[in-house]
């Protein structure tokens, strides 16, 4: 059974939002967007993609040079590992969100701990990456030959006899 069996989520959630007044240190769209838009990169149809990746690039863009990123947190591949495209994407949503009109001044706050946090995620997500890029090691997990049965039946008790039991 593949993962798109057990349907696809939505491509984007979105949170209403305040445009704060323009900033230099904005990315170049000098308002932000009125709406955080939560990449669900599985799900894109191409021309999405094309559009979800200019907006991200140009935030990774200004984010290097805003916060003195070291070169081994956001290596000039970036694009090409998807784990942190996913890490990345987030810290985007996670940005937007910090300026929601509902939020009581610790949006912005939070996310420089989010972006504390994701250092460490992201050098790892880049695996082996220098100088020259290393593709990522993608591999499919086989399902096992007792899956259909896996998936039919209650986890949560530790022995089936234990269910529909009169007490």
């Amino acid at each position: 059974m593949s993962a798109d069996e057990f349907g696809a989520l939505p491509v984007a959630s979105e949170i209403p939002l305040r445009t704060p007044a323009a900033s230099p240190a904005a990315p170049a769209d000098e308002d932000l967007p009125s709406t955080v838009l939560v990449v669900n990169w599985r799900t894109l149809t191409n021309r999405e993609a094309a559009e979800a990746w200019e907006k991200l690039a140009d935030w990774v863009g200004w984010l290097y040079r805003r916060y003195p990123l070291p070169d081994d947190v956001i290596r000039n591949c970036w694009y090409r590992h998807g784990g942190v495209v996913e890490e990345l994407s987030a810290l985007h949503a996670c940005w937007q969100a910090s300026f929601d009109e509902s939020d009581s001044g610790y949006g912005p706050i939070g996310f420089h701990e989010r972006l504390d946090l994701a250092r460490n995620r992201l050098r790892t997500l880049q695996g082996s990456c220098g100088e020259d890029h290393v593709e990522d090691r993608i591999r499919d997990l086989p399902l096992p030959s007792d899956w259909s049965d896996w998936i039919r039946k209650s986890h949560a008790h530790p022995k089936p006899d234990e269910r529909n039991q009169p007490r």
